[in-house]
Formats: C-alpha cells, structure tokens, sequence
C-alpha cells in the first residue's frame, strides 16, 4: 500500500514536471518561429517542432527519474504515504531515515513572519524570491532555487488524478488503434500498381532520394487526395480520380476532356512529394506525435505542436521534390490542380493523422504554391556541419533545460495530521504544568504567551529606572528584537520602559549603524495593542521580555509581531558571533545545545567547518569552531525542528544574512551528521489514534473544511497536542474552504490535532467544558489541523455570532452601522446596520435593504489598526462592505471607512 502510494505521488509529480517543460518548450517555439516571419528554412522549423514534442519527455524523466543536479525553480508536492508505512517507520526508525525524503521550504532570511514594514522596505519579499532549495537530490550537485509559491497540501487527491491519466491513456490508445485499422483496410482495399510509367517514374523518383527499401504504390476510390504510410513497409495510395486505369497502364492521359486527370509532369511531382515524406520518415514522426499527444493528453498545446510539424513536412517534402524533379513549376501546377479537385471533393483529405497527405491542410495550400515559386526562396538542404550544429546546439539547449527549467518535487507525509509535541527531554512536562498553572489564575487567554519552561525572574542586578534614557545616534533605522528587564509600563497607553540586556536580533532591512548601542540603557517602547497588552499585564516590573521593535523617527514603536516573557538575561543564551565569521555562507557539524521551541530557534556548538560556499564573506570561518551561536530560520521547517533535539548532532547549510545580527538562518539543508547525506524526515511524527468514544471524529460531508470553529472542550492529550469540542458556532468560512454546507458539523464532536508552540500553551490553561475558538483547517483523514488561532473565548449566547440573511449574500455596499461590540484579538467588530447607503458594481445581494436594523459580524481591520483601536462601542461608522465567501456570516471591509457623528 505504501509503494501504491508513492508511486502515485510520484507519477503525479512527474506529470506536473512534465506540463511545465512541454509549456515552456512550446511557448519558446512558437515565439521564434513567430518572429522569424516567411516560411523559410523549413528544415529547421521542422527540427524545432520535433523538439518541442520530444526534449519535454527527456527532459521530465532526466529530472524525475535519473539523480541529475537541479539549479531551477522547484515546487514541492504533497505526497501521502498510507498509514501501514506510518506504522512501519515508526516500528523501525532506522528503516524511516533510510528513506530519502525531500527537505521543506526553506525559510525567510529572517527568523519570523515577514511584517508590512518589511515589506514596505524591499526587505521579506525580495530574500523570499532567491532563498535556496534542497530536495533529495541536491546531494547530486547544485542549490536550486524554491519557487515563492506555497505548496499544495491535498494528500489524497493523487491517486484520482493517476487513475484519470491511465484512463485517457486506454481510450487514447483505442483510437489509436481505430486509425491504424482504418490504414490497413485502405491498404488491403487498393489496387496495386505493378507496371506503366508511374511505376518507372516512383522507381527513378525513390533512387534520386536515397531511398533503399521498397515503396508499394497503390490506387484507391476512398481517398480524395495522395497519402504516403507506413514504417516497415512503406506505401502511396493514389486516388481513382486522379490517376485513373488507363493513365496507369498506358503512360498517357486518357479522357483529358475530362480535365481531372493531372499532366506527367505532375503526376511526376505528386510522386515526388510522397516520396520525399517517405525519406524524410514521416510516417514514422506522425506515429510518434500521436503516441505523446494521446499519453499526455492534458497538454493540449501538444495536439497544436503536431500540427504545426505536420505543415512544415509538408513545405519540406515540397522542397525536396522541387530539388528532385530540377524545376518548381510542375509542383506548383500539381498543387493547384489538387487544390481544386480537393474543393470538389467530400470527405477528409487523409485518412488517419498517420499518414501524410500531400493536401491534408487546405489552408497552407497557398502558402506552399507562393513559397515554390519565389525565386528567392532557397530550397536546398542545410548543409551537414549546419544540420550538426543545429543538433549540438537543441541537444545543449535540453540539456541546459534539464538543469534549470522548473520542475516539480515530491514531499513526502505521513497521513496523521498533528505533529508531535515539541517538548524535549531537558523540558518536563511538570514545570510546564506547574509554570501555566500559576498564569491560569490570571484567567485570561493571553496566558499562553508565556513559556511555560521559564523559571522565575531573580532580583534584578541593577537598579532600574523609570524614566528612559536619551536615544543614541546609532539606533536610529534600528529594525529587529530586544531583550530587557520592564521598568515601567502603561497599560492604557500601551506604552512600557525596558532596561536592554541584549539586542537579540537585526533584521536585515534595519539601517541601524550601532544597534548594540542601547544595551545597558532604558529606553521608552510604544504602540502596544491587542493581545500583547495582556502580556503587558502579566509581566510584573523586574521580569525579562523578548519582544521587536523599529526606530520610525520619533521613538521606538512595537509593529506587532511578538512580545513575551522570557527568562532572565544570561550571557551564554545569546551567543556573539567573532567578528571574522561575520557574513560566513555554508555548512558546519554541530551540536545542539539548547532549543526554543516557541521561536524555532536553537543554540549549536559548532565543532567543524565542513564547507565554504562561493558567497563567502567571512574573514576567518573557522574561528566559529568550538563556539556556540544562535542558529533560526525554521518556520518553514518546523516539522524537522521538532524532530531533532538537544545533543544530536547535525550537518547544516547556514548564511549570515545581516551582519549586524548575531544569529544565522537555515539555508539549503538540515540533517543528523550520523545519517550520512539522507535528508532529516519532514514529518517524523507519531500517529495519533482515534480518541475513545467521546469524538465522533469528523462530521459527515466536512471534508475539506476551512474556517473557524468555536466550541466545549470535551477532552484534551496535551502530550499529543489534541483535543476534541463539541462545536457550537462556526463564525467564519474561509476562501479555501471547499465544504458545501460547512454548519452541519455544529453540534457534532470534531477531533483537531497540530498544536505546537505557544498554541500549546492555551491547551494546557483550557478546562474541559470551557470555550475556545480556533482556525480549522481539513487537509484529509478524521482531524482538523489547527491553524492560526487558538484562543478562550466566552460560551456561546445567542447574538455573539449573528446569521446573514440569505438575501443579502454577495452584497457589496456602502453602509451606516452603529458598532455594538468588539473582539480586540480577532480586530473585528458586531455591528448594527442602520440603512443601506449605496450599492456598489458587482454586488450580487438580492434584498440589499433586507440588512437593514440587523447585526452582522465586520473583519478586515487588519491594514487600519489605528482606525480600529480609536474605535469604541456605541460609535457610528460608514464603511464599505462586501462578501467574499458566499458560504460565511461576516463581512470583510472595503473602500472606506471612518467614524461619523451619531
């Protein structure tokens, strides 16, 4: 079951390879052959279309198949591995390493979601586009590049997409089968023509060719117009009407009143022109361009490419031809008089596509007539060193091709959706019991921010000040994360007084010339909002942060992205880097100290320099060796973080990215120095077996579910990171959501799994039978995957999550509403709709005014923050509105908003 599995995964990968390859090569193509203009040099058009139906199929099994280096775009996809192979790498851990299993994504440059500030800065966005890829076969050679598109995550669906495949490869093979049926009964149908004129003319026309083998010419009353057929046998069928009994017995042209027959020197020149298909094996191309258009089916630009390449053999062989009977003339005339027998005639031209019929495209007809008969026009051959050189030249551009066209890779999963717990041996879960249980007493969500490993702070060192120093010169642009003791703090402002032990982290897009100048000063932090106040409101004075901050001119801001308790400053937690390893770029052996499982960072003693990469700044690299540094840059590598663990020791590609920072990202690969060049399993985690009775599991017909759920807690395995609810409420349905009737499963007892971090953290302060809502996402098998969110909320009233009315679905408007609560966490709002002011373009609502005088849930505050937090209840709005997803309650903001006068 497990090799079914892979091999579906991995036949999928290779189709997806492969449509990206037949693309590129065609659209390449059909750009110079566009560009190139008249029709000319047939010969190579002719070379270029074989090329695009042939180098993909190379090309796609060079990269899927053989270990050949790749530097290209990759995008990974998602492949399942059935449960007993689960079940078998976890009974044999060794036998799970022996399997080669791609790395993830590598992450951001810098060691935590990208903010709008960063993005604003030129920052995030243009490290993201050149960040390094390893899959499995970076051991071969090359560092390839990840596309910034984000990985398909459907581990079920390949198996529906193999089996369509085959199943259009059986009903394509059916009609090819018919075709080939239909040219052996034309063939056993004809006559053949054994003496006469025409068989002397094919015998000397074959010898001026080169031609070895025999050639049958045949007569037949089914076809309008001339074919040439056959590989082994080759074969030209004649229609009736064109060359009748008489001119093929007696050399002469019998009944020329008629005016169908055609002259000698015309019959000479259809002769030749079937002739010259047959040297030039086109029967064997057409047999192979219906073989790849009907196994790849799905590209229909095949089907184009094969077509074009049958037009261009034609104006080749008329090339040929012409150069064999020594003067154009007489094909041109053949042409013309084809031309008109073909417009009388009912019927297809050919047979089958595979044959080659002098006439087959009516349309080229003229094109073919002008081309032979401009004299500028060049018929001959491309000489042999030109003919090799174009070779050499399509032969470097596949292999060229193979090492850098896009491609896609496998990533292989195990089909239990939650990880395991982050939890190492040297963090028991008794301290984090006993630490969460004394923040539970402050009965608020925001709780969870605090780790739960984190022993209390002791007196502080030094006397702390309230009141903030004076900003040296050379913090200014400062961009990154500070860690200090709170002196003084302001709830109501949101604003608080910290004495800096340490400046942790410098982003790259900070512009800061010293940023360790704050270290040992007070320094006054505002613009905290949210959830953070609550950490804010748990920290007491003396007690250490972590959090970031950005110098905007006047003062040091908090943008929004992390604040929490930490334990107190210690020098050997925060590592400095030697000046000469600064901007070091490429692989050591180390050996994990210590683990942050909230932050997925670590602390590595470094005993070995294995590698210097060609970006290498670093003065001294090895003077890192001996010494412990700070080692992030694994959000986007969570599940190999987790797998691994203080004192293992691993093999690690790195960069130093800002150097001004005293930390270093993740670049390339990650795996345990003893596990030779096998890449660390992506998700080495545990199965999780179905809960007993209490869960149902997943509702009927959610299969696909994406939102937000709220609910009871019914039970909990905070080893396992899972829980079970009853759900009550589902207050949001996202885009992605692909459930049609996503409200049946309120009521139900749905399982979710996936709970890491400080969503951790909340699952330990939750009670059975308290509230809590979270984004749910289904990605297959019987458990939601916890997403985003995880928080306690209120038990569920009736109001706290108002229904829209179905008339009003799709509505797009401006509106008055009067604000009626507020959900400071989620920024979103519970409004009263007071009137309908305007309905805007695209706006598909029914009964717009049907909201009138009702309440209706409003998101969509997040790029107006400030807007929000000036916000209070009672205060009247106008605002935009529209909804997106057809299936939700709540509306998202649009167009403007701002705050009127009741």
């Amino acid at each position: 079951m497990s090799d079914l599995a892979s091999l579906t995964g991995n036949v999928g990968v290779f189709l997806l390879t492969y449509l990206l390859h037949s693309t590129l090569a065609f659209s390449f193509v059909a750009a110079a052959t566009y560009f190139l203009g008249r029709r000319r040099n047939s010969e190579l058009r002719v070379l270029a279309w074989k090329m695009v139906l042939c180098v993909p199929v190379v090309t796609t099994l060079a990269v899927t198949v053989m270990d050949v280096p790749h530097f290209g775009l990759q995008f990974p996809v998602r492949v399942a591995v059935s449960e007993a192979a689960g079940e078998t790498s976890r009974d044999n851990p060794t036998a799970s390493q022996e399997r080669t299993v791609p790395a993830p994504l590598v992450s951001k440059d810098d060691n935590r979601p990208q903010t709008a500030d960063e993005t604003s800065a030129g920052g995030a966005d243009g490290r993201f586009a050149s960040t390094p890829f390893t899959s499995a076969r970076v051991a071969g050679g090359g560092s390839p590049n990840v596309s910034p598109l984000k990985p398909p995550t459907a581990r079920s669906g390949w198996g529906l997409v193999v089996a369509t495949w085959l199943l259009g490869i059986v009903v394509g093979a059916l009609g090819l089968v018919v075709q080939m049926t239909r040219l052996l009964q034309l063939r056993e149908r004809a006559s053949t023509i054994s003496t006469g004129d025409l068989c002397r003319s094919l015998n000397r026309l074959r010898r001026n060719l080169g031609i070895r083998c025999r050639v049958d010419l045949l007569r037949t009353a089914d076809l309008p117009g001339p074919v040439a057929a056959g590989i082994l046998r080759p074969f030209i069928l004649i229609p009736q009407n064109i060359c009748p009994d008489s001119v093929a017995v007696g050399g002469r042209d019998a009944s020329p009143s008629t005016g169908r027959e055609l002259s000698a020197s015309e019959r000479d020149a259809l002769l030749a022109h079937e002739l010259a298909h047959v040297a030039q094996c086109d029967a064997l191309w057409n047999l192979i361009v219906q073989i790849i258009s009907r196994v790849f089916f799905f590209q229909p630009l095949n089907w184009w490419a094969g077509r074009e390449l049958r037009k261009e053999m034609d104006f080749l062989a008329d090339a040929q031809a012409a150069l064999v009977l020594g003067h154009r003339t007489g094909l041109a005339h053949c042409l013309i008089r084809l031309g008109d027998q073909m417009s009388r005639a009912s019927g297809p031209v050919g047979p089958v596509h595979l044959a080659a019929a002098m006439a087959a495209f009516r349309s080229t007809l003229g094109q073919r007539i002008e081309t032979l008969l401009d004299t500028d026009n060049d018929l001959r051959r491309m000489p042999r060193w030109s003919r090799l050189a174009t070779l050499a030249v399509m032969l470097s551009g596949s292999i060229l091709a193979t090492v850098i066209v896009p491609r896609a890779i496998a990533l292989a999963t195990e089909p239990s959706p939650p990880p395991t717990m982050p939890h190492e041996g040297n963090e028991p879960m008794k301290k984090q019991v006993a630490a969460l249980a004394m923040a539970t007493a402050l009965v608020i969500p925001a709780a969870g921010d605090e780790p739960a490993t984190r022993p209390a702070s002791p007196p502080p060192t030094t006397e702390l000040k309230a009141t903030p120093d004076a900003l040296p010169p050379g913090i200014r642009k400062f961009n990154g994360m500070v860690v200090g003791r709170l002196a003084a703090k302001d709830i109501e402002r949101g604003t608080f007084v910290v004495h800096v032990d340490a400046v942790s982290r410098v982003w790259r897009n900070s512009q800061a010339e010293n940023p360790q100048s704050i270290v040992g000063k007070s320094v006054a932090v505002g613009g905290v909002f949210g959830k953070f106040l609550d950490v804010l409101v748990v920290t007491r004075i003396g007690e250490t942060i972590e959090f970031e901050c950005k110098h905007d001119g006047d003062g040091l801001k908090f943008p929004g992205e992390m604040l929490r308790k930490v334990a107190p400053y210690r020098p050997e937690d925060y590592p400095k880097l030697p000046e000469s390893f600064r901007g070091f770029q490429g692989s050591v052996i180390a050996d994990i100290v210590k683990k942050d499982p909230e932050a997925f960072e670590m602390i590595i003693k470094v005993s070995s320099v294995k590698q210097v990469w060609n970006k290498n700044t670093a003065k001294e690299p090895r003077s890192i060796e001996g010494r412990t540094m700070m080692l992030a840059g694994f959000w986007n590598r969570k599940e190999v973080y987790h797998s691994l663990k203080p004192g293992d020791r691993i093999e690690v590609g790195m960069q130093h990215i800002g150097r001004q920072s005293e930390h270093l990202t993740v670049a390339e690969f990650v795996r345990k120095a003893d596990a030779g060049s096998e890449k660390v399993a992506m998700e080495p985690m545990k199965r999780m077996e179905r809960e007993p009775a209490a869960a149902d599991g997943l509702a009927s017909g959610q299969n696909g579910f994406c939102g937000m759920l709220v609910g009871r807690l019914v039970q909990k395995d905070v080893e396992r990171g899972t829980f079970t609810i009853t759900v009550d409420a589902v207050p949001r349905i996202w885009n992605k959501n692909r459930v049609d009737n996503p409200k049946a499963i309120v009521g139900q007892n749905v399982q979710a799994g996936g709970v890491s971090g400080k969503l951790l953290d909340v699952l330990v302060v939750s009670r059975v039978g308290e509230t809590i809502e979270f984004g749910a996402l289904h990605e297959g098998g019987p458990f939601m995957r916890v997403v985003e969110v995880l928080r306690k909320v209120a038990p569920v009233s009736p109001g706290d999550y108002p229904e829209l009315p179905e008339a009003v679905r799709g509505i797009k408007a401006v509106v008055t509403a009067k604000v009626v609560k507020k959900d400071q966490e989620m920024m979103g709002l519970i409004v009263e709709v007071t009137r309908v002011d305007e309905l805007l373009p695209g706006s598909d609502a029914t009964d717009a005014d049907s909201i009138v005088g009702r309440r209706v849930m409003l998101d969509g505050f997040w790029k107006r923050k400030e807007l929000y937090q000036d916000l209070r209840v009672g205060d009247v709005i106008r605002s935009g509105v529209v909804h997106q997803q057809r299936l939700s309650d709540n509306l998202a903001v649009a167009e403007s908003v701002k705050k009127i006068d009741g």
